[in-house]
């Protein structure tokens, strides 16, 4: 991340639904320091981080770094996952269906 981008707030809006589950988030997190997401099985943490890292695709989401937005479906907006410069790591090993 670039200076400035350190400085900014991380703004989400997500609304997705998984059959009976729906995610329903829209938060301002700051870009420094440590955020901690917790929560019991099945309340949409990994749904969430997949939203945020482009894995997971809300047809009503919105998530800017600062001043550069990465996704906003209202204009049409998404960055792809792998210009995004998040990093996560997953439970189980798979990432994407066609890599092996």
């Amino acid at each position: 991340m670039t200076a400035s981008a350190t400085q900014a707030a991380l703004q989400m809006r997500f609304r997705l639904r998984r059959g009976d589950f729906i995610l329903d988030v829209q938060d301002t997190l700051p870009a420094t320091g440590v955020i901690a997401l917790f929560g019991p099985s099945g309340s949409g943490k990994t749904t969430l981080l997949r939203c945020v890292a482009g894995l997971e695709r809300s047809a009503e989401g919105f998530l800017s770094l600062g001043t550069t937005g990465w996704q906003d479906e209202s204009r049409k907006l998404f960055v792809p996952p792998h210009q995004r410069g998040v990093g996560m790591v997953f439970q189980e090993p798979r990432l994407f269906d066609h890599l092996t």
